[in-house]
């Protein structure tokens, strides 16, 4: 089966006979700082409890996170990452027309047509920097049920202002059109809480809310996201969902890292700083664009004549190093990579092969 996504570096260890602990992956957009300490602790303190099954309703990490996000407990579900939600909302809403603006993430589309529904696509504009018209959204939305919105981004790294999207909600609201608004990176962004469009829930009855813990808490590995809706969606998804979705140590890992401050403070300077730093070796690079990003990842395109995403990615995986191929992200083509942002000197790295990548060495 083809993989879709970044991230596959036990599929990269097989074939290249290399340990996965010698593997650079800038193909996934993971916290760079690991697993928040304080989720390490929780498991590794409650790993008797893999015994028992775990608690269908998630109630205590769904107590930690309606503190966290300030909503209330009967307004989220939670799913085995958020792609698991993206499906179950596709299937038990029964879509029929999804309104996507591309490149966007490619599960959006995916969970749609598996549902037997159909997507409308929204081109983004390069030259505008992949901004969301919302003029050429909302004439859109008429004849769509549901409109997905990243923001961040995802591949672009861009964010949109709140009043903008905003806009947009109302009018799909005021058309009995769905908006879900995934904010899987929003926590990685400088003002997270002025971007969200989360305070907005109780306004809109049609707006559902996308959250990830797998991503900014550094636990892919036990998957974990979140979907925040009015409580009778809640209870419609809840009816349609499997019993026991969420393992006992993601619940565990996930309770305890939204207590650690310091481990979210420590995040989002290390990301901001690196990723100044990323955005600007990059552009030295001859042959090579960055574009500015918001989140912990940059879209780079490739100049270079000749030189497409596949032969780079290739050249650079050869030296351990994963970047993420962008060509099957619908509105991009084989010019396109996406790169994570990590540590300085894993950054470091990543500069060098790409360096190397476009000398043709």
């Amino acid at each position: 089966m083809e993989y879709k996504h970044g991230g596959d570096v036990f599929g990269y260890s097989r074939k290249a006979s290399c340990p996965v602990q010698q593997i650079y992956d800038f193909s996934a957009n993971i916290n760079p700082l690991g697993p928040s300490p304080a989720a390490i602790k929780a498991i590794q303190d409650n790993l008797d409890l893999i015994r028992h099954y775990p608690d269908p309703s998630c109630s205590e990490l769904r107590s930690a996170l309606s503190g966290y996000l300030e909503v209330s407990p009967e307004n989220m579900i939670f799913g085995n990452g958020a792609s698991e939600l993206i499906y179950l909302i596709a299937h038990a809403l029964k879509f029929k027309t999804a309104l996507v603006a591309a490149p966007t993430f490619i599960e959006y589309g995916e969970a749609i047509n598996c549902a037997g529904g159909e997507v409308k696509e929204i081109m983004l504009q390069e030259q505008n920097d992949f901004a969301l018209p919302a003029a050429r959204v909302i004439k859109a939305l008429p004849g769509s049920d549901v409109i997905f919105i990243c923001n961040p981004n995802n591949p672009t790294g861009r964010v949109e202002n709140r009043s903008i999207i905003k806009s947009i909600i109302e009018h799909a609201n005021n058309n009995g059109v769905y908006t879900v608004v995934d904010e899987a990176f929003i926590d990685f962004t400088e003002s997270g809480k002025q971007l969200s469009v989360m305070p907005l829930l109780n306004k809109y009855p049609r707006l559902l809310v996308l959250y990830s813990l797998t991503k900014f808490f550094g636990i892919p590995g036990l998957r974990l996201g979140a979907l925040l809706g009015p409580a009778e969606i809640v209870r419609q998804l809840e009816a349609g969902k499997d019993p026991w979705n969420v393992n006992i140590l993601a619940q565990i890992a996930g309770k305890a890292a939204l207590t650690d401050f310091d481990y979210m403070d420590e995040t989002i300077e290390l990301v901001h700083r690196e990723r100044e730093f990323l955005y600007r070796s990059i552009s030295r690079i001859p042959g090579l664009k960055a574009y500015p990003g918001n989140a912990n990842y940059l879209l780079v395109k490739i100049l270079k004549e000749g030189m497409t995403s596949t032969q780079l990615v290739t050249f650079s995986a050869r030296k351990g190093v994963l970047v993420r191929d962008c060509s099957n992200f619908s509105g991009l083509n084989n010019c396109f990579i996406r790169v994570a942002v990590r540590t300085r000197k894993e950054n470091v790295i990543l500069i060098g092969a790409l360096t190397e990548a476009m000398k043709g060495d």
